[in-house]
């Protein structure tokens, strides 16, 4: 059965050499997930398929030469999911609910984080959800701009987001925040392996403590970071000071995510909603993505993760 499965997603991608490289390094290791992966791949419109493929080479480079040790780290981070699924439905919560407890269980051991980073990374790549939002980032966020911009992500992670931005001729500066200078130290190293030589100012910043914003944005980027945190409400609030009058936001947000790491939980799209309306934002589009391209509906009611693409701009 694997086996059939693995022949059909292989037929799907047949054409995207990076993501097919991707795809037979992971069902090496882990070869019972092609049938996962089949249902996450034939959704896939072909922009979706072009922004898979662009995933996908730029994480080759970031993982060369430790292609089967990140596809066993991504098999270990399902793993590590799959327990915080199971509480969660079990619960009906999630399992943390504080900083403190995600940088005593997860931050600060060393040996865990560059697991799960490397899990994370694959992600990108291999999850319907996730590349439905960077295929909106791409063609709806970077490919709405209209004037040069100057560029801001918090949190910016494995840096392909950074790095995309940088490759649009329209991009004049870029930032990119986080209120941890170890991972900032990362996202330089990534930066570095991608080969980009746009400068990017790396700046150690914890938003929800800073004052009001130095700068002003044309553009910001705020990916899969607000379920970390305690108030997301008072980020997204600093943020929209941060944006300029005309400047627009992206905003990426899972719903019934459970994660060793996520400490707020979103449900509804209603709860997104009225965090960015309520930080002084108006929502341009509110885009909702599945869990392998299943139905939104019964996603939500079966409280199966969905992620939320939010193009804003100032109220």
């Amino acid at each position: 059965m694997s086996e059939s499965k693995a022949e059909a997603l292989r037929e799907l991608v047949s054409a995207y050499p990076a993501t097919t490289a991707i795809i037979e390094t992971v069902l090496k290791v882990w070869p019972e997930h092609a049938a996962y992966l089949l249902k996450s791949f034939a959704p896939r419109t072909p922009a979706m398929l072009k922004a898979t493929e662009a995933a996908a080479a730029a994480s080759a480079k970031l993982m060369a030469g430790q292609e089967e040790t990140v596809a066993a780290d991504y098999r270990w981070t399902c793993d590590r999911l799959r327990d915080e699924e199971l509480f969660f439905h079990r619960e009906g919560r999630y399992r943390l609910s504080t900083f403190a407890e995600a940088n005593a269980e997860v931050y600060s051991d060393h040996a865990y984080m560059g697991r799960y980073v490397n899990g994370l990374l694959l992600t990108q790549v291999l999850w319907y959800n996730h590349v439905a939002t960077f295929t909106m980032f791409l063609d709806d966020v970077l490919g709405g701009a209209k004037a040069p911009f100057d560029y801001l992500e918090v949190g910016p992670g494995h840096g392909l987001m950074v790095y995309f931005a940088a490759q649009s001729p329209l991009c004049q500066t870029l930032q990119a925040w986080d209120v941890s200078a170890v991972s900032l130290r990362e996202t330089r190293a990534a930066l570095d392996k991608l080969g980009l030589t746009k400068p990017v100012a790396l700046v150690e910043t914890d938003i929800l403590a800073a004052e009001r914003p130095k700068a002003k944005f044309d553009l910001i980027v705020i990916s899969e970071v607000l379920e970390h945190l305690e108030t997301p409400d008072r980020a997204l609030s600093f943020l929209r000071d941060a944006l300029k009058d005309d400047g627009r936001i992206f905003i990426n947000v899972p719903l019934n995510s459970p994660s060793p790491d996520h400490i707020y939980l979103f449900e509804t799209p209603d709860d997104v909603k009225a965090l960015v309306e309520g930080a002084g934002l108006k929502i341009e589009t509110l885009s909702l993505f599945a869990t392998q391209g299943r139905s939104i509906d019964s996603a939500l009611a079966n409280r199966i993760s969905v992620s939320a693409g939010v193009v804003g701009r100032p109220a």
